[in-house]
Protein backbone atom coordinates (compact mmCIF):
# COMPACT_ATOMS: atom_id res chain seq x y z
CA UNK A 1 0.00 0.00 0.00
CA UNK A 2 1.43 3.09 -0.94
CA UNK A 3 3.01 5.56 1.65
CA UNK A 4 0.61 8.18 1.40
CA UNK A 5 -2.34 6.45 1.93
CA UNK A 6 -1.33 4.35 4.49
CA UNK A 7 -0.85 8.04 6.13
CA UNK A 8 -4.40 8.64 5.15
CA UNK A 9 -5.52 5.52 6.89
CA UNK A 10 -3.76 6.54 9.93
CA UNK A 11 -5.37 9.40 10.41
CA UNK A 12 -8.80 8.91 9.54
CA UNK A 13 -8.30 5.71 12.14
CA UNK A 14 -7.79 8.88 14.74
CA UNK A 15 -11.39 10.50 13.49
CA UNK A 16 -13.07 7.58 13.56
CA UNK A 17 -11.70 6.76 17.16
CA UNK A 18 -13.56 10.83 18.11
CA UNK A 19 -16.37 10.08 16.13
CA UNK A 20 -17.84 6.70 16.36
CA UNK A 21 -21.76 6.96 16.82
CA UNK A 22 -21.70 4.84 20.36
CA UNK A 23 -18.40 6.55 21.35
CA UNK A 24 -17.35 9.96 22.73
CA UNK A 25 -15.95 11.25 26.04
CA UNK A 26 -15.76 14.68 28.31
CA UNK A 27 -15.99 15.75 31.83
CA UNK A 28 -18.06 17.25 34.58
CA UNK A 29 -19.47 20.51 35.15
CA UNK A 30 -20.50 21.18 39.13
CA UNK A 31 -23.99 22.97 40.06
CA UNK A 32 -23.48 24.18 43.59
CA UNK A 33 -26.09 24.39 45.77
CA UNK A 34 -29.84 23.40 45.97
CA UNK A 35 -31.70 20.65 44.42
CA UNK A 36 -29.36 19.55 41.39
CA UNK A 37 -30.43 17.25 38.63
CA UNK A 38 -27.88 15.23 37.41
CA UNK A 39 -27.65 14.35 33.84
CA UNK A 40 -25.49 11.94 32.07
CA UNK A 41 -24.54 11.56 28.64
CA UNK A 42 -21.59 9.71 26.80
CA UNK A 43 -19.24 12.33 24.39
CA UNK A 44 -15.63 12.81 23.40
CA UNK A 45 -14.68 15.53 26.01
CA UNK A 46 -14.30 19.02 23.93
CA UNK A 47 -15.90 17.76 20.80
CA UNK A 48 -18.69 19.17 18.93
CA UNK A 49 -21.38 16.47 20.87
CA UNK A 50 -19.97 17.75 24.23
CA UNK A 51 -19.66 21.29 23.62
CA UNK A 52 -23.53 21.36 22.14
CA UNK A 53 -24.66 19.50 24.58
CA UNK A 54 -23.00 21.65 27.26
CA UNK A 55 -24.57 24.81 25.14
CA UNK A 56 -27.93 23.33 25.80
CA UNK A 57 -27.66 22.30 29.54
CA UNK A 58 -26.89 25.71 29.72
CA UNK A 59 -30.07 27.27 27.64
CA UNK A 60 -32.20 25.05 29.22
CA UNK A 61 -30.97 26.46 32.55
CA UNK A 62 -31.13 30.05 31.62
CA UNK A 63 -34.73 29.08 30.57
CA UNK A 64 -35.43 27.30 33.76
CA UNK A 65 -33.97 29.51 36.68
CA UNK A 66 -35.12 26.68 39.32
CA UNK A 67 -33.36 24.02 38.01
CA UNK A 68 -29.34 23.45 38.79
CA UNK A 69 -27.65 20.85 36.38
CA UNK A 70 -24.68 19.11 37.06
CA UNK A 71 -23.35 17.03 34.05
CA UNK A 72 -21.42 13.90 34.28
CA UNK A 73 -19.64 12.53 30.81
CA UNK A 74 -17.02 10.10 29.78
CA UNK A 75 -16.63 8.19 26.46
CA UNK A 76 -18.96 5.28 25.76
CA UNK A 77 -17.16 2.70 27.54
CA UNK A 78 -16.20 4.45 30.22
CA UNK A 79 -19.24 6.19 31.24
CA UNK A 80 -21.35 2.62 30.84
CA UNK A 81 -18.71 1.17 33.04
CA UNK A 82 -19.54 3.78 35.65
CA UNK A 83 -23.46 3.53 35.04
CA UNK A 84 -23.35 0.50 36.15
CA UNK A 85 -21.37 0.45 38.95
CA UNK A 86 -23.62 3.57 39.83
CA UNK A 87 -26.51 1.95 39.45
CA UNK A 88 -25.32 -1.16 41.63
CA UNK A 89 -24.13 1.62 44.50
CA UNK A 90 -27.26 4.01 44.26
CA UNK A 91 -25.82 6.88 42.98
CA UNK A 92 -26.38 6.88 39.19
CA UNK A 93 -27.50 10.28 37.25
CA UNK A 94 -31.15 11.05 37.64
CA UNK A 95 -31.45 11.06 33.61
CA UNK A 96 -28.64 9.61 31.12
CA UNK A 97 -28.38 9.38 27.31
CA UNK A 98 -28.53 5.49 26.58
CA UNK A 99 -27.64 3.87 23.83
CA UNK A 100 -31.04 2.58 22.42
CA UNK A 101 -29.88 -1.11 22.60
CA UNK A 102 -29.05 -0.88 26.00
CA UNK A 103 -32.77 0.78 27.47
CA UNK A 104 -34.27 -2.85 27.98
CA UNK A 105 -31.26 -3.78 29.89
CA UNK A 106 -31.58 -1.06 32.41
CA UNK A 107 -35.39 -1.53 32.27
CA UNK A 108 -34.97 -5.31 33.35
CA UNK A 109 -32.75 -4.29 35.83
CA UNK A 110 -35.73 -1.87 37.31
CA UNK A 111 -33.53 1.05 37.27
CA UNK A 112 -35.95 3.19 34.95
CA UNK A 113 -39.14 4.69 35.02
CA UNK A 114 -42.28 4.34 32.42
CA UNK A 115 -42.22 7.38 30.76
CA UNK A 116 -45.78 6.82 28.99
CA UNK A 117 -47.62 8.84 31.87
CA UNK A 118 -45.60 11.75 31.35
CA UNK A 119 -45.28 11.34 27.41
CA UNK A 120 -49.69 11.33 27.15
CA UNK A 121 -49.75 15.46 26.89
CA UNK A 122 -47.25 14.94 23.91
CA UNK A 123 -48.59 13.64 20.24
CA UNK A 124 -46.12 11.52 19.84
CA UNK A 125 -46.77 11.21 16.06
CA UNK A 126 -44.47 14.45 16.07
CA UNK A 127 -41.18 12.27 17.40
CA UNK A 128 -39.32 9.55 15.57
CA UNK A 129 -38.72 6.04 17.07
CA UNK A 130 -41.10 5.93 19.62
CA UNK A 131 -42.91 2.96 18.41
CA UNK A 132 -39.39 1.09 18.28
CA UNK A 133 -38.50 1.90 21.91
CA UNK A 134 -41.98 0.54 22.84
CA UNK A 135 -41.76 -2.35 20.51
CA UNK A 136 -38.32 -3.41 23.04
CA UNK A 137 -41.12 -3.80 26.15
CA UNK A 138 -43.03 -7.01 26.49
CA UNK A 139 -45.55 -4.64 27.73
CA UNK A 140 -45.17 -1.81 25.30
CA UNK A 141 -44.22 0.43 27.78
CA UNK A 142 -42.00 3.75 26.75
CA UNK A 143 -38.91 3.44 28.85
CA UNK A 144 -37.23 6.05 27.37
CA UNK A 145 -38.10 9.41 25.18
CA UNK A 146 -35.85 9.41 21.27
CA UNK A 147 -32.74 11.36 21.15
CA UNK A 148 -31.08 10.80 18.13
CA UNK A 149 -32.11 7.94 15.69
CA UNK A 150 -29.69 5.67 13.08
CA UNK A 151 -30.55 3.81 10.10
CA UNK A 152 -28.57 2.52 7.48
CA UNK A 153 -28.31 3.29 3.78
CA UNK A 154 -25.83 2.26 0.80
CA UNK A 155 -22.91 4.49 1.28
CA UNK A 156 -21.22 4.72 -2.41
CA UNK A 157 -17.80 6.93 -3.84
CA UNK A 158 -19.21 8.88 -6.16
CA UNK A 159 -15.50 9.24 -7.75
CA UNK A 160 -14.57 6.00 -7.78
CA UNK A 161 -17.60 4.81 -9.38
CA UNK A 162 -17.11 7.67 -12.01
CA UNK A 163 -13.29 6.50 -12.56
CA UNK A 164 -14.53 2.62 -13.12
CA UNK A 165 -17.36 3.96 -15.63
CA UNK A 166 -19.93 1.98 -13.66
CA UNK A 167 -22.81 3.42 -13.13
CA UNK A 168 -24.36 4.83 -9.62
CA UNK A 169 -26.66 2.37 -7.32
CA UNK A 170 -30.24 3.12 -7.11
CA UNK A 171 -33.16 2.32 -5.12
CA UNK A 172 -33.58 -0.39 -7.63
CA UNK A 173 -30.88 -2.11 -6.75
CA UNK A 174 -30.96 -5.89 -5.33
CA UNK A 175 -27.91 -7.72 -3.88
CA UNK A 176 -26.91 -9.25 -7.59
CA UNK A 177 -27.09 -5.93 -8.96
CA UNK A 178 -24.54 -4.82 -5.91
CA UNK A 179 -22.11 -8.30 -6.29
CA UNK A 180 -21.70 -7.12 -10.08
CA UNK A 181 -21.15 -3.56 -9.61
CA UNK A 182 -18.65 -4.62 -6.61
CA UNK A 183 -16.99 -6.82 -9.32
CA UNK A 184 -16.46 -4.19 -11.40
CA UNK A 185 -15.02 -1.46 -8.90
CA UNK A 186 -12.49 -4.19 -7.57
CA UNK A 187 -9.22 -2.84 -9.20
CA UNK A 188 -5.27 -3.30 -8.56
CA UNK A 189 -4.60 0.39 -9.55
CA UNK A 190 -1.01 0.31 -9.33
CA UNK A 191 -0.11 -3.09 -10.85
CA UNK A 192 1.37 -4.86 -8.04
CA UNK A 193 -0.61 -7.75 -8.30
CA UNK A 194 -2.79 -6.73 -5.01
CA UNK A 195 -5.91 -5.24 -4.47
CA UNK A 196 -6.25 -1.40 -3.91
CA UNK A 197 -10.13 -0.40 -4.04
CA UNK A 198 -12.72 -3.16 -3.40
CA UNK A 199 -16.32 -2.84 -4.60
CA UNK A 200 -17.85 -3.65 -0.86
CA UNK A 201 -17.28 -3.71 2.50
CA UNK A 202 -19.56 -6.32 3.48
CA UNK A 203 -18.32 -7.55 6.94
CA UNK A 204 -18.05 -5.52 10.06
CA UNK A 205 -18.06 -6.06 13.69
CA UNK A 206 -21.04 -3.03 13.33
CA UNK A 207 -23.26 -5.91 12.36
CA UNK A 208 -26.23 -3.33 11.56
CA UNK A 209 -23.57 -2.28 9.04
CA UNK A 210 -23.24 -5.89 7.87
CA UNK A 211 -24.76 -9.04 8.35
CA UNK A 212 -27.90 -8.39 10.07
CA UNK A 213 -29.92 -5.99 7.69
CA UNK A 214 -28.69 -8.94 4.75
CA UNK A 215 -30.48 -11.53 7.04
CA UNK A 216 -33.51 -9.32 7.24
CA UNK A 217 -33.55 -8.76 3.22
CA UNK A 218 -32.70 -12.52 2.13
CA UNK A 219 -36.11 -12.77 4.44
CA UNK A 220 -34.66 -14.51 7.72
CA UNK A 221 -34.40 -12.84 11.67
CA UNK A 222 -32.80 -12.92 14.40
CA UNK A 223 -34.63 -12.51 17.25
CA UNK A 224 -38.04 -13.52 16.47
CA UNK A 225 -41.36 -11.61 17.47
CA UNK A 226 -41.76 -14.64 20.09
CA UNK A 227 -38.43 -13.66 21.94
CA UNK A 228 -36.91 -16.82 20.63
CA UNK A 229 -34.05 -16.14 18.72
CA UNK A 230 -34.43 -17.53 14.65
CA UNK A 231 -31.02 -17.15 13.26
CA UNK A 232 -30.56 -20.59 12.36
CA UNK A 233 -33.01 -20.35 8.81
CA UNK A 234 -32.81 -21.04 5.24
CA UNK A 235 -32.97 -17.63 4.94
CA UNK A 236 -29.94 -17.04 6.80
CA UNK A 237 -27.78 -19.36 5.43
CA UNK A 238 -28.68 -17.69 1.77
CA UNK A 239 -27.75 -14.16 3.77
CA UNK A 240 -24.22 -15.68 4.47
CA UNK A 241 -23.24 -17.91 1.60
CA UNK A 242 -23.97 -14.10 -0.34
CA UNK A 243 -21.53 -12.73 1.80
CA UNK A 244 -18.97 -15.64 1.69
CA UNK A 245 -19.22 -15.78 -1.94
CA UNK A 246 -18.77 -11.60 -2.14
CA UNK A 247 -15.73 -11.75 -0.09
CA UNK A 248 -13.91 -15.54 -1.03
CA UNK A 249 -14.63 -16.39 -4.37
CA UNK A 250 -15.52 -13.14 -6.16
CA UNK A 251 -13.14 -11.01 -4.13
CA UNK A 252 -15.12 -8.50 -4.72
CA UNK A 253 -14.96 -7.32 -0.42
CA UNK A 254 -12.18 -7.77 1.60
CA UNK A 255 -13.14 -10.92 4.07
CA UNK A 256 -12.91 -10.63 7.88
CA UNK A 257 -8.87 -11.25 8.63
CA UNK A 258 -8.25 -8.78 5.37
CA UNK A 259 -10.71 -5.93 6.75
CA UNK A 260 -9.42 -5.82 10.06
CA UNK A 261 -5.49 -5.42 8.64
CA UNK A 262 -6.61 -3.20 6.08
CA UNK A 263 -7.45 -0.65 9.07
CA UNK A 264 -10.62 -1.62 10.72
CA UNK A 265 -14.31 -1.68 9.15
CA UNK A 266 -15.12 1.59 9.69
CA UNK A 267 -11.51 2.69 8.06
CA UNK A 268 -11.98 1.57 4.59
CA UNK A 269 -14.93 4.00 3.36
CA UNK A 270 -12.87 7.48 3.89
CA UNK A 271 -9.94 6.47 2.96
CA UNK A 272 -10.80 4.94 -0.45
CA UNK A 273 -10.08 1.90 0.07
CA UNK A 274 -14.26 0.12 -0.94
CA UNK A 275 -16.61 2.16 -3.33
CA UNK A 276 -19.39 0.73 -1.16
CA UNK A 277 -20.75 -0.27 2.57
CA UNK A 278 -23.97 -0.38 4.67
CA UNK A 279 -23.41 2.61 6.83
CA UNK A 280 -25.51 3.94 9.72
CA UNK A 281 -26.01 8.02 9.98
CA UNK A 282 -23.28 8.77 11.50
CA UNK A 283 -20.72 7.47 9.48
CA UNK A 284 -21.35 10.83 7.21
CA UNK A 285 -18.82 12.40 9.62
CA UNK A 286 -16.11 10.15 8.98
CA UNK A 287 -16.93 10.11 5.36
CA UNK A 288 -16.32 13.49 5.30
CA UNK A 289 -13.10 13.59 7.30
CA UNK A 290 -12.18 11.48 4.03
CA UNK A 291 -12.94 14.21 1.96
CA UNK A 292 -15.14 11.54 0.15
CA UNK A 293 -17.93 13.04 -2.22
CA UNK A 294 -20.33 10.79 -0.92
CA UNK A 295 -23.70 9.38 -2.00
CA UNK A 296 -26.02 7.77 -0.29
CA UNK A 297 -28.97 5.46 -1.83
CA UNK A 298 -31.48 2.75 -0.23
CA UNK A 299 -30.58 -0.85 1.11
CA UNK A 300 -30.48 -3.24 -1.73
CA UNK A 301 -33.32 -5.53 -2.28
CA UNK A 302 -33.55 -9.18 -1.16
CA UNK A 303 -34.86 -12.25 -2.90
CA UNK A 304 -38.79 -11.06 -2.08
CA UNK A 305 -37.92 -7.36 -2.23
CA UNK A 306 -37.21 -6.27 1.29
CA UNK A 307 -34.36 -4.58 2.35
CA UNK A 308 -33.77 -5.31 6.09
CA UNK A 309 -33.95 -2.13 7.16
CA UNK A 310 -33.16 -1.31 10.78
CA UNK A 311 -33.04 1.56 13.05
CA UNK A 312 -31.67 1.89 16.36
CA UNK A 313 -32.27 5.09 18.77
CA UNK A 314 -30.82 6.52 21.15
CA UNK A 315 -32.99 7.70 24.13
CA UNK A 316 -32.84 9.60 27.37
CA UNK A 317 -34.24 7.64 30.50
CA UNK A 318 -34.91 8.91 33.94
CA UNK A 319 -33.91 6.85 36.69
CA UNK A 320 -36.58 4.90 39.16
CA UNK A 321 -34.60 6.02 41.93
CA UNK A 322 -34.76 9.75 41.18
CA UNK A 323 -37.08 11.89 43.31
CA UNK A 324 -40.77 12.98 42.18
CA UNK A 325 -39.17 16.81 41.73
CA UNK A 326 -35.73 15.60 40.26
CA UNK A 327 -37.66 13.64 37.42
CA UNK A 328 -40.18 16.18 36.66
CA UNK A 329 -36.93 18.05 35.82
CA UNK A 330 -35.35 15.54 34.08
CA UNK A 331 -38.43 15.34 31.89
CA UNK A 332 -38.67 19.61 31.71
CA UNK A 333 -34.86 18.68 29.84
CA UNK A 334 -35.90 15.55 27.82
CA UNK A 335 -39.18 18.03 26.08
CA UNK A 336 -36.74 20.78 25.45
CA UNK A 337 -34.37 18.13 23.92
CA UNK A 338 -36.75 16.91 21.36
CA UNK A 339 -37.91 20.89 20.78
CA UNK A 340 -37.13 22.50 17.16
CA UNK A 341 -34.45 24.67 18.25
CA UNK A 342 -32.35 22.28 20.25
CA UNK A 343 -33.36 19.93 17.77
CA UNK A 344 -31.90 22.39 15.49
CA UNK A 345 -28.65 22.30 17.06
CA UNK A 346 -28.39 19.12 17.54
CA UNK A 347 -28.72 18.22 13.92
CA UNK A 348 -25.77 20.89 13.48
CA UNK A 349 -23.17 18.57 14.04
CA UNK A 350 -24.05 15.40 11.80
CA UNK A 351 -23.97 12.87 15.11
CA UNK A 352 -27.85 11.72 14.38
CA UNK A 353 -30.90 12.12 12.49
CA UNK A 354 -33.18 14.20 14.06
CA UNK A 355 -36.15 12.84 16.30
CA UNK A 356 -38.34 15.63 16.00
CA UNK A 357 -40.42 15.16 12.66
CA UNK A 358 -40.23 18.63 11.44
CA UNK A 359 -36.99 18.98 11.99
CA UNK A 360 -35.96 15.87 10.31
CA UNK A 361 -38.18 16.68 7.32
CA UNK A 362 -36.80 20.43 6.78
CA UNK A 363 -34.75 21.15 4.00
CA UNK A 364 -32.10 22.07 5.57
CA UNK A 365 -31.54 18.34 7.20
CA UNK A 366 -32.69 16.49 3.64
CA UNK A 367 -30.91 18.43 1.20
CA UNK A 368 -27.61 19.73 3.08
CA UNK A 369 -24.77 21.48 0.87
CA UNK A 370 -22.25 18.64 1.95
CA UNK A 371 -22.52 15.47 0.84
CA UNK A 372 -24.68 13.50 0.96
CA UNK A 373 -26.88 15.89 -0.46
CA UNK A 374 -29.60 13.84 -0.54
CA UNK A 375 -30.94 12.27 2.70
CA UNK A 376 -34.09 11.35 2.28
CA UNK A 377 -32.75 7.46 2.39
CA UNK A 378 -31.90 7.22 5.73
CA UNK A 379 -35.51 8.66 7.00
CA UNK A 380 -37.60 6.70 4.45
CA UNK A 381 -35.84 3.97 5.86
CA UNK A 382 -36.14 5.07 9.65
CA UNK A 383 -39.95 5.29 8.69
CA UNK A 384 -39.80 1.30 7.57
CA UNK A 385 -37.36 0.00 9.60
CA UNK A 386 -37.19 -2.60 12.70
CA UNK A 387 -35.34 -2.56 15.80
CA UNK A 388 -32.50 -3.92 17.03
CA UNK A 389 -33.97 -7.15 18.95
CA UNK A 390 -34.12 -5.59 22.08
CA UNK A 391 -33.96 -7.46 25.14
CA UNK A 392 -32.53 -7.26 28.33
CA UNK A 393 -29.70 -9.00 27.41
CA UNK A 394 -29.35 -7.55 24.09
CA UNK A 395 -25.23 -7.54 24.77
CA UNK A 396 -24.86 -11.08 25.89
CA UNK A 397 -26.77 -12.69 22.84
CA UNK A 398 -25.20 -11.00 20.09
CA UNK A 399 -21.76 -11.72 21.03
CA UNK A 400 -22.79 -14.84 20.95
CA UNK A 401 -24.06 -15.00 17.84
CA UNK A 402 -21.13 -12.16 16.50
CA UNK A 403 -18.81 -15.07 17.43
CA UNK A 404 -19.96 -17.75 15.58
CA UNK A 405 -21.06 -15.68 12.69
CA UNK A 406 -17.02 -14.62 12.54
CA UNK A 407 -16.35 -17.91 12.39
CA UNK A 408 -18.28 -18.68 9.37
CA UNK A 409 -17.52 -15.20 7.34
CA UNK A 410 -13.35 -16.03 8.10
CA UNK A 411 -14.47 -20.17 6.90
CA UNK A 412 -13.38 -21.19 10.07
CA UNK A 413 -16.26 -23.03 10.70
CA UNK A 414 -19.24 -24.10 7.78
CA UNK A 415 -22.12 -21.76 8.03
CA UNK A 416 -24.50 -24.29 9.05
CA UNK A 417 -22.36 -25.10 12.32
CA UNK A 418 -22.06 -21.61 13.20
CA UNK A 419 -25.70 -20.64 12.92
CA UNK A 420 -26.91 -24.02 15.09
CA UNK A 421 -24.43 -22.72 17.49
CA UNK A 422 -25.02 -19.17 17.77
CA UNK A 423 -28.93 -19.95 17.91
CA UNK A 424 -28.15 -22.44 21.42
CA UNK A 425 -25.76 -20.35 22.55
CA UNK A 426 -27.80 -17.13 22.10
CA UNK A 427 -30.93 -18.25 23.20
CA UNK A 428 -29.14 -19.83 26.37
CA UNK A 429 -28.01 -16.19 27.19
CA UNK A 430 -31.92 -14.95 27.24
CA UNK A 431 -33.20 -17.70 29.22
CA UNK A 432 -30.68 -17.34 32.20
CA UNK A 433 -31.93 -14.07 32.15
CA UNK A 434 -34.37 -13.19 35.40
CA UNK A 435 -35.72 -9.93 35.63
CA UNK A 436 -34.95 -7.36 38.90
CA UNK A 437 -38.03 -7.84 41.21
Amino acid sequence: MPRRQRSRIAVLATAVALTATSACGGGGDDAAGGDVLTLGYYAEAGGPADGTMRALVEEFTKANPGIKVKIETADYDEFYKRLRTQLAGGKAPDVWLSDGVLVQEFAGRNSLRDLTPYAAGLNLADYYGIDLIKKGDPQGRLFAFPQGAQSTALFYNKAIFAKAGVEPPTADWTYDDLLAAAKKLTRDTNGDGKTDIYGFRAHSPSFVESWWPMVKAFGGDVLADDGKIAIDSPQSRAAFTWMNRAMHEERAAPDPVTTEALGKSQILFPSGIVAMQFGIYARIQTAAQGKIDTGVVPLPKGPDGRRGDLANVNSWVINRAASEAKAESAWKWIKFFAGEGPQTKWMSIGEAIPINRKVAQSAAFLRPSTPPTDRKPFIDALDTADDLGLNPVWSEYTAAITKQVTGALSRRIGIDEALRTAQADAQAAIDRFRPAG
